[in-house]
């Protein structure tokens, strides 16, 4: 019998049984953890590389997904080139109206709703708004604002489609043309399943360091007067405009001319509770947050809303809507 033959083929099978079994329990990880392993064992690099532990990190449905892809999708070697590919090169789906990518630390899904697919009020009334391309964009229309006196901008989008049992957050992403009539005009944003209750916040889509102190108005020391006092007595709840609208509606319109670095430190915190401020992307447009939801079930129908506070309705124009993005949130 050959002895040396027998060890090797038995060493063989030993050790596809080891990378099996350690692929298994690498695709019990994550795909950053997966990534440092490989680069820190050479003994586990090819169980961290195998397509059977890849294919776990990439969405069940993700190959009806690439089919509804407007641009063709690469063919790669491995699973993980693919997985690499869907985190860096969204796919605009769904007639260019969403886009879809993947978050690379965790392999959740990520999706865009364009403009087109959101309601936004006369949208289609060329004398208050109109349909433009933009080389910066990622969808071939976004919606750019002539003049109203209130936007109101809303999105839906399906639990099911989105990653099981996982916290997401749905930003607001937009960018300014000629604009006017937006500084200090606050607006209230929600997310949440439709038929419950929304938790309710409040925002301003124009970034603070462009707004200005000066020319205050005569009124605003009496006004400020009665946002100290409001502030002081309550913690703002998220839900202060169904109990007291006017209560909301002076705080912010007292807030028009004096950003809140320049209010009391304790009236300051307590009203950044309800107030968001938009951020800048690495891609050159604002977002600004609208709010957070958990997919629990998968027929939960997900509402997304921004619209501006009624007391504060100005002639405007200049916005630009990208849409809205929906990714998972990242402690």
């Amino acid at each position: 019998m050959n002895w040396n033959g027998k060890y090797k083929r038995s060493a063989s099978h030993l050790s596809m049984l080891l990378n099996d079994c350690t692929a298994e329990i690498l695709a019990l990880t994550s795909p950053l953890d997966v990534c440092r392993i490989s680069l820190v064992s050479k003994s586990l690099k090819s169980a961290a590389d195998s397509d059977s532990v890849w294919e776990r990190f990439l969405p069940s449905d993700y190959q009806s997904i690439i089919s509804a892809s407007l641009t063709p999708v690469p063919e790669f070697a491995s699973k993980k080139d693919l997985y690499v590919y869907l985190c860096h090169h969204p796919l605009l789906i769904d007639a260019g109206r969403k886009n879809f990518s993947l978050e690379k630390r965790t392999g959740k899904k990520c999706y865009f709703v364009g403009a087109r697919d959101l309601d936004i009020p006369l949208v289609d009334r060329p004398s208050y708004w109109k349909w433009t391309s933009l080389p910066e964009s990622r969808f071939p229309e976004v919606a750019e604002l002539k003049r109203v006196w209130s936007v109101d901008i809303g999105g839906t989008i399906r639990a099911g489609v989105l990653s099981p049992r996982t916290s997401y957050v749905a930003y607001l992403v937009y960018m300014f043309g000629d604009e006017f009539g937006f500084s200090y005009r606050p607006s209230e944003v929600s997310v949440g399943v439709s038929g419950v209750k929304f938790d309710k916040r409040f925002a301003i889509l124009m970034p603070e360091d462009e707004e200005s102190i000066y020319n205050l108005p005569p009124d605003l020391e009496d006004r400020l007067k009665k946002v100290y006092e409001e502030a002081v007595r309550s913690n703002l709840p998220s839900d202060a405009e169904d109990d007291d609208p006017g209560l909301c509606d002076d705080i912010y319109l007292a807030l028009q001319h004096l950003p809140l670095q320049l209010l009391p430190e304790n009236v300051s915190n307590r009203l950044q509770l309800v107030m968001r401020r938009p951020k800048l992307r690495d891609d050159g447009w604002f977002e600004i947050e609208l709010g957070e939801f958990y997919t629990e079930n998968e027929d939960d129908r997900i509402e997304m809303n921004l619209k501006e506070l009624k007391k504060c309705a100005s002639l405007k124009a200049g916005l630009i809507i990208e849409g809205i993005e929906i990714r998972p949130r990242m402690d």
